[in-house]
């Protein structure tokens, strides 16, 4: 009975371990972005299904994030992981470059004045604000200022990842 209770409690620390360690390799959106609460998230195939909605095609990695916040809808954040820093500038200069082409519904993007890494558009869903920090490609989309509100208290832009 002793042993397989010290079993079981061997198994549930492995276990709380795994999430803990799951929980760490792949931050989250915080709970609250620019005033306002997250009030929808989805992930995994979810999020690239959503993702793939808006380009026509599969183009987000599996282990995207799309979260809305506000409770009607003010803000939005697609988030996809990279494996490091420049493939992530590589996905963002391609999105850039199509959206320069004038084929897709997004004006041309220019860079933030403030900070040359971040990249301003409009388009559906408002304004948009894109950009690569430690290997996760930033889109937010909403209101000017909830836009830019969020982009100041989300992870900066790498350095040199402007295209």
């Amino acid at each position: 009975m002793r042993r397989s209770v010290t079993l079981a409690l061997a198994v549930a620390a492995g276990l709380a371990a795994a999430m803990v360690v799951a929980a760490c390799a792949r931050p989250l959106l915080p709970v609250r972005l620019a005033g306002l609460h997250r009030t929808r998230v989805w992930t995994g195939e979810r999020a690239t299904r959503i993702i793939a909605q808006l380009h026509g095609r599969q183009v987000a990695r599996g282990d995207s994030i799309v979260a809305d916040y506000g409770g009607k809808g003010e803000l939005r954040v697609y988030l996809s992981h990279y494996p490091d820093d420049a493939e992530a500038v590589r996905v963002l200069g391609t999105m850039i470059g199509a959206m320069r082409s004038g084929t897709t519904p997004f004006t041309p993007p220019r860079q933030d004045t403030g900070d040359s890494g971040r990249w301003l558009t409009f388009g559906p869903g408002g304004h948009h604000e894109l950009w690569v920090s430690q290997g996760r490609l930033y889109w937010l989309q909403g209101s000017p200022d909830s836009v830019q509100q969020a982009a100041a208290e989300l992870p900066p832009p790498v350095a040199g990842s402007w295209t």
